[in-house]
């Protein structure tokens, strides 16, 4: 069975349309060493650039990794950062079908310029335009199509979502029974009348009602007074520290439930993975409240990464079973630690951003012996984290001969993952591991001393982005070669 099967979405529900601005997310990584000698400012030296899906975008994102059906509607400028951000949905397997692209308008990009963890300036690239007749049009006419249990508006204030848009979604929400849920922007929330669910912070909250921020203000008064005023049914109040709190207006009952999150390492987009994960559990047809369990154990894990980035279904399996456990006994079993490139670099952040230093080594580990056990163990003295690249199967044989291995890829991974000193397992198809590495950007690299440091695979990688290469000795007389003409000869 695979974790994403085991949220109630995939087997029941799951098509979640989404609407509203699209914007690609742009960080710009690197340090800041010395003032520049031409004006009183610091020297931003990049090392490395990452682009991601934000607003609506993102929204979309967390629906389709969440184990969710994503279909988008909105718009881009027909310039390169509207074709990069498409092209990263598409990857995704996000159905942008019914996004459409003109020269009139330009892509809304956010461009974060970050040192070490901090932001150093934001730099807004948008143009606030409301949709033109033909693009509402075409909307409204995409909306007839769309085969969804629920659609969310996310809404980023920068025009897209006006009140002819909503009026058409809730018109025809009407007609083809799906629940129209919020994230809202701004004060005006009678625009939003009629929706099933809305999502606003405590911030927006206050806004819509006139109260002000500083005042200390009951969750409930939010919640109800929110719900009552607009005619929204079900609204669901975000209080960053202190969790969230439901109020529904049918039923007249309210919920508050804490908040999960163990640190707090970037608030970007959490509220896209709330919303998105609250109609998830609503197609499936769960209670607000079962929703909230869902959405509440995903935001926990969203703000412990770094940049604008979504909830994985593994990851939410992951925290869902943490919480189930006590404390004390918890423990990584074999399933969590085997993971792929995502999972692997969600968990343990970018080179830049990581707090634990990741060591990494790489084999075909073929009937796992004492050798590789002692191999294993000093690998992991070398760092916080010991992460495993586990030859595929396809790449044993392409360096072992047509009979290799003897186990395969699965159990491999397994035995592996097994083990105390190892904390994640990737599998690999390539030759060598060169092209994870680039990505992975290891703290430490190391390799048995049959390999000299120039012999191994990534190292230059390594070396040229600050990391470190080293070599372990192994345990004399101890191989899967030995081992294996021990055995024929028997």
């Amino acid at each position: 069975m695979s974790q994403q099967s085991l949220l109630p979405w995939v087997h029941k529900g799951g098509k979640i349309a989404i609407v509203g601005d699209l914007i690609l997310d742009e960080y710009l990584i690197g340090n800041v060493h010395r003032i520049s000698p031409e004006a009183p400012v610091p020297v931003h030296l990049v090392s490395s650039t990452m682009v991601t899906a934000g607003g609506a975008a993102n929204v979309a994102r967390n629906v389709k990794l969440a184990g969710g059906h994503s279909v988008l509607l909105g718009a881009l400028g027909a310039d390169e950062s509207g074709t990069q951000l498409k092209s990263l949905m598409e990857a995704d397997g996000i159905d942008c079908g019914f996004v459409s692209k003109s020269s009139q308008r330009i892509t809304i990009k956010k461009t974060r310029v970050t040192a070490g963890s901090q932001q150093i300036v934001r730099i807004d690239w948008e143009r606030v335009q409301a949709l033109s007749d033909d693009e509402l049009g075409a909307i409204g006419k995409n909306l007839e199509h769309v085969s969804c249990q629920v659609l969310i508006v996310s809404d980023d204030g920068k025009g897209l979502v006006n009140k002819p848009l909503l009026k058409s979604i809730l018109e025809q929400s009407k007609k083809s029974r799906f629940k129209v849920a919020v994230d809202p922007k701004g004060g005006d929330f009678e625009r939003y009348r009629g929706a099933y669910l809305i999502t606003p912070n405590r911030k927006e909250a206050c806004e819509a009602l006139g109260v002000d921020l500083l005042e200390k203000v009951d969750p409930l008064f939010l919640g109800k007074e929110i719900a009552e005023r607009f005619g929204i049914d079900h609204v669901l109040v975000t209080l960053g520290a202190e969790g969230m709190y439901w109020y529904g207006r049918l039923e007249k009952e309210s919920y508050q439930l804490p908040a999960r999150a163990r640190r707090v390492f970037d608030v970007s987009g959490a509220g896209d993975t709330v919303v998105a994960v609250m109609a998830l559990g609503i197609s499936a047809g769960l209670s607000v409240k079962q929703c909230m369990e869902y959405a509440n154990a995903a935001a926990g894990r969203v703000v412990e990464k770094w940049g604008t980035q979504p909830i994985l279904a593994s990851e939410l399996i992951e925290e869902l079973n943490h919480s189930r456990v006590d404390h004390e006994d918890k423990f990584a079993g074999t399933s969590q630690k085997i993971v792929d490139l995502n999972v692997l670099l969600a968990r343990y952040g970018l080179k830049n951003q990581r707090k634990d230093r990741l060591v990494f080594t790489n084999g075909c580990f073929d009937i796992l012996h004492l050798g590789h056990i002692s191999y294993l163990e000093e690998c992991r003295k070398r760092g916080d984290r010991l992460v495993v690249a586990l030859n595929s199967d396809r790449s044993v044989r392409a360096l072992k001969g047509a009979a290799r291995p003897y186990i395969g890829q699965e159990d491999r991974a397994a035995v592996l993952a097994a083990l105390s000193c190892v904390d994640a397992v990737v599998i690999f198809d390539e030759d060598t591991p060169e092209s994870l590495i680039g990505k992975v950007l290891p703290d430490v690299l190391i390799k048995g001393a049959d390999y000299t440091i120039g012999q191994i695979a990534g190292g230059e990688i390594v070396l040229a982005t600050g990391g470190v290469v080293e070599t372990v000795p192994l345990v004399a007389g101890r191989s899967t070669t030995s081992i294996i003409e021990k055995i024929k000869l028997s």
